[in-house]
């Protein structure tokens, strides 16, 4: 990547012109991949609003889950989702009066400038990984400084715009500008945290060797803008994460989320989400109940008239009449059971299993319309796959197919685009923690030879599961496709192996690439 490419990416993540003004990118679909914590995928989708009608777009996710480690669980309730708008806030002056709303999206929007300039810094340390020999190494710490330099001259303006009182200010509107600027804060340490990350795993690549000053350099402007932004915390009397405390820690975390939580609020849709088996549940009961109603009628007539007229054959006729109405209302029963299940499980294929309409609430639009409607369902199915190890000898490997659908609408909101919103956000996270109790151990002890004293030593050794998952994207004519490899063990998720990443093992062979 040359330098000139890392100042223009690192010059839309500024937004030097201000909160609102020349992003582009807000006009595209943006999708993302991620392990959110141990135990939760993550993915978020965002589509922009139309330029006249609706906007219909679909997304599709598949996770293949080897068949001996798939632990059968409802779908629905490991997922979560949430659903908020998306986009640049209204230019906010310095010394300006605005309301507390504007005041939180301002934030929110200098907060996305900051994550995109970590995300930048990530990217160039990837991509500089994966150089050749003969690449320039300088580059390195021209972005390094560049990205920082982003990030910091981001929260100086933000904190100019947003913290520095205005004449006339309500008490209320003074205590929110205190929350933006201690909110600023803890996103400027999260961006230097992954700048750290991206560092790190730069040292173990394979050209670590050759960039070993550039990253002590990188790693020392990191720790200087670190114990810059620590000691403003302080003398603010913020408060600050102690390591020799975990008392301190757990606030300090408590107390980053409840901030978060405070500012994205404002962005949020209502949802109104209803599961279609149980508002068509009355309904297909009563159908089924008719089938299985008039099947039992037709018999009933049926046996009358094959009613016995003789008095010698009046004992053995009524008993077999007896023996005949029982299975007919036997299989009255069951036609009804095994129809209403059978509508049930799959509605999904007609129309969905879950509907959900997600509305702005009252102080952004004062009629709730509703921004976004779409259709969801969830879909498992067995896959059998050639072995891996050798595919001609006819061995199978069976997974369990998860794949989950969601299909659809973005309504065009005039009032919305006017205030700066350009795109909606769709944030799922789905729970894993079924499979973990069918895991072997995270670490098994595996014999290896001592070099030294030619006799056989133990050492810990990994134990990972490996988990396909492929996220589609489809809105218009733009169509996006992300693959990676989930890796998880039994303490939980441990990462995500992109495809083309250098650092991914051969399945096959089972050796790291050199």
């Amino acid at each position: 990547m040359a330098v000139a490419e890392i100042s223009r990416s690192a010059a839309v993540a500024s937004g030097a012109s201000g909160a609102g003004e020349g992003v582009d990118t807000l006009s595209e679909v943006d999708v993302r991949l991620d392990v959110h914590d141990a135990s939760r995928l993550e993915w978020s989708v965002t589509i922009p609003f139309g330029d006249g009608g609706p906007r219909a777009y679909s997304i599709d996710v598949e996770l293949e889950i080897p068949a001996s480690v798939f632990a059968r669980h409802s779908p629905w309730d490991q997922l979560q989702s949430w659903t908020r708008l998306d986009g640049p806030a209204v230019p906010v002056h310095a010394g300006e009066r605005v309301t507390i709303d504007v005041l939180r999206r301002a934030a929110i929007a200098f907060a996305h400038k900051l994550a995109r300039a970590s995300e930048g810094l990530a990217r160039h340390c990837r991509l500089a990984g994966a150089l050749s020999a003969m690449a320039p190494r300088e580059e390195l710490m021209e972005g390094v400084v560049l990205w920082i330099g982003v990030a910091a001259a981001t929260t100086e303006d933000a904190r100019t715009r947003l913290v520095e009182p205005a004449a006339g200010d309500s008490i209320e509107v003074r205590r929110e500008r205190l929350l933006v600027d201690e909110y600023l804060s803890v996103r400027l340490l999260e961006m230097l945290a992954g700048a750290e990350r991206a560092l790190a795993s730069l040292s173990a690549s394979r050209h670590a060797d050759a960039y070993a000053q550039s990253l002590a350099e990188g790693e020392e402007r990191v720790g200087q803008a670190l114990e810059q932004e620590i000691g403003y915390r302080q003398a603010r009397g913020y408060l600050c994460a102690d390591p020799k405390s975990s008392a301190t820690l757990e606030q300090y975390l408590d107390r980053a989320s409840r901030l978060k939580k405070h500012f994205q609020e404002v962005l949020f849709l209502e949802a109104e989400i209803f599961q279609v088996a149980d508002r068509i549940h009355h309904w297909v009961a009563a159908f089924v109940a008719v089938i299985a109603s008039t099947w039992a009628f037709a018999w009933q007539i049926a046996l009358i008239n094959q009613a016995p007229t003789t008095g010698t054959s009046v004992g053995s006729g009524i008993f077999f009449l007896a023996a005949i109405a029982g299975l007919v209302y036997a299989a009255k029963d069951r036609i009804k059971e095994l129809g209403r299940s059978w509508i049930s499980g799959n509605v999904h294929r007609f129309y969905a299993q879950r509907v959900a309409r997600w509305r702005a609430p009252a102080r952004r639009l004062a009629k709730r319309d509703v921004v976004v409607s779409a259709r969801e369902s969830f879909d498992q199915s067995v896959r059998s796959q050639p072995d891996p190890l050798n595919p001609e000898c006819g061995a199978t490997v069976a997974s369990t197919l998860v794949h989950y659908t969601h299909r659809g609408q973005v309504m065009p909101k005039p009032e919305l685009v006017s205030h700066g919103v350009r795109r909606v956000k769709h944030i799922f996270r789905y729970d894993l923690s079924p499979l973990f109790a069918r895991l072997d151990d995270a670490v098994k002890q595996v014999p290896v030879l001592d070099a030294v004293t030619k006799r056989v030593c133990f050492t810990a050794a990994p134990r990972v599961y490996r988990v396909p998952v492929r996220l589609r994207v489809q809105c218009g004519t733009t169509s996006k496709d992300e693959r990676a490899t989930l890796v998880l063990h039994k303490r939980g998720l441990e990462r995500l192996e992109f495809d083309g990443d250098a650092s991914a093992p051969t399945l096959e062979t089972g050796v790291l690439p050199s």
